[in-house]
């Protein structure tokens, strides 16, 4: 069994950060977006407010904004983060 984080490829904090939110938006913005039209005089689609037609599409905003993160991620993501970690190079045991 191998420690974590030893796998090809670490994972680094913007990473997890990015999963975390992906996570919040995908489990947590349906709900957010029921409790958003459960308000004004009509609680059926489309929105009768202007704050629920924002609120809506900030929502679906931000998940399509964290989405194409999580598919660009290798792109913007620090080099040490993509496979090479970080630290000194390994010592060659003829040095000694």
């Amino acid at each position: 069994m191998s420690a974590p984080g030893s796998g090809p490829f670490p994972a680094s904090r913007p990473a997890y950060v990015l999963l975390g939110l992906m996570t919040l938006l995908s489990f947590g913005g349906p709900f957010l977006i029921a409790a958003i039209l459960w308000g004004g005089q009509r609680s059926e689609w489309p929105p009768d407010r202007p704050i629920e037609w924002i609120g809506v599409g900030s929502i679906l905003v931000l998940f399509l904004v964290c989405f194409i993160a999580c598919l660009t991620a290798p792109l913007w993501l620090p080099k040490t983060a993509r496979g090479r970690r970080p630290g000194p190079p390994p010592s060659n045991s003829r040095d000694r």
